[in-house]
């Protein structure tokens, strides 16, 4: 097993480089559509997690005391904004466009964490769905406003093959962690 702290970075660092990482040109263009939102997975499932997830990297950024209980939610949105306005360096993106999407649903997820985290895993797919699907359109609109970049099905196929890959997500995440705890 290994730790917590460890594999959220790991997972994080895998996150982005899958989702910069192209297709052979081989490959049919409908599989493009088709790639889950890995970044938005991870956030999820780490912003989620927070209180069994810290390790040693992140005890630095989120200590957790009677004391700091707005820091922790401050701190965090911070983290999630600087990982998005550098995925927005990796993928072109207008800049702070996938830092705004990011901590908002950042922002969501903490609010309502104990709620979220006694929901089933089917309901869970559901909030992957709307959460992945809101963040795609909000993306469509800002490129097709910035750069005239053609509408299409895209959000919605992002959405969908997220809400699929979702359990297999959570579930590897247990399998590599040794279970799930309750915070």
């Amino acid at each position: 097993m290994i730790s917590h702290g460890a594999f959220m970075a790991v997972l994080i660092i895998l996150s982005l480089v899958f989702s910069v990482l192209h297709l052979p040109q081989t490959a049919p263009d409908l599989l493009g559509y088709w790639r889950p939102q890995w970044i938005l997975l991870a956030l999820i499932l780490w912003v989620q997690r927070i209180p069994e997830y810290r390790g040693g990297l992140f005890a630095l950024l989120f200590t957790k005391s009677a004391s700091d209980e707005g820091t922790t939610a401050r701190r965090v949105l911070v983290m999630v904004w600087l990982l998005g306005f550098y995925l927005d360096t990796l993928l072109g993106d207008a800049f702070g466009l996938n830092g705004a999407i990011h901590a908002t649903i950042a922002f969501y997820l903490l609010r309502f964490r104990e709620r979220l985290q006694m929901q089933t895993l089917l309901q869970q797919m559901v909030m992957v769905f709307m959460m992945v699907f809101l963040a795609e359109l909000l993306r469509a609109y800002v490129r097709n406003t910035v750069t005239g970049q053609p509408w299409s099905l895209q959000p919605l196929a992002l959405a969908v093959s997220s809400m699929v890959f979702w359990p297999l997500y959570v579930l590897a995440a247990a399998k590599m962690l040794g279970g799930q705890r309750r915070a």
